[in-house]
């Protein structure tokens, strides 16, 4: 691997060959916004069965909803036509195994910066917080009174994703 793009920058050359996206519309065939995590081991479309052009796809930490993301939802559900709305989570989820303090001393240790007061969200429940995170934007007023929103766990060992109920 190199330690800069040009590996990259070379696969692109061969992407680029084969770009199957020239014709494809901006606003997503299947309605769909899906908020996950980015994690390496998800590759959302396969993984839900859609293609190039069928769904938005947001990305953090944990696949966890915070304010920023929020208002990225909200423009989606207006702006680009996603009226459903996945949330889901994974098994093994880094951000869901780490500790405030954990973060931090990787942080202050790989850097040498005291890093006591940066404040990553890291997941106590992680189906608690699904649960809550779901409920939240089903709750937003500035949603379309259409939306569906709809919270899911992925198995990153078997690449099933299980709906949950709320």
């Amino acid at each position: 691997m190199s330690d800069d793009f040009s590996d990259i920058a070379e696969s692109n050359t061969d992407y680029v060959a084969a770009f199957p996206g020239k014709d494809v519309p901006g606003l997503p065939a299947k309605k769909m916004l899906l908020l996950t995590c980015m994690d390496c081991r998800i590759l959302p479309h396969q993984a839900l069965g859609m293609e190039l052009g069928d769904m938005k796809v947001l990305r953090n930490g944990g696949g966890q909803l915070n304010s920023a993301i929020e208002s990225d939802i909200v423009v989606a559900n207006h702006i680009l036509d996603c009226d459903r709305i996945l949330i889901m989570q994974h098994t093994q989820c880094g951000v869901a195994a780490a500790t405030l303090e954990g973060v931090r001393d990787a942080i202050q240790s790989n850097t040498g910066v005291d890093a006591s007061q940066f404040t990553p969200s890291v997941i106590d429940n992680q189906m608690e917080k699904l649960t809550r995170d779901v409920k939240t934007l089903r709750n937003n007023p500035l949603l379309k009174s259409n939306v569906v929103v709809q919270g899911a766990m992925y198995d990153v060992e078997t690449g099933k994703v299980d709906f949950i109920d709320e």
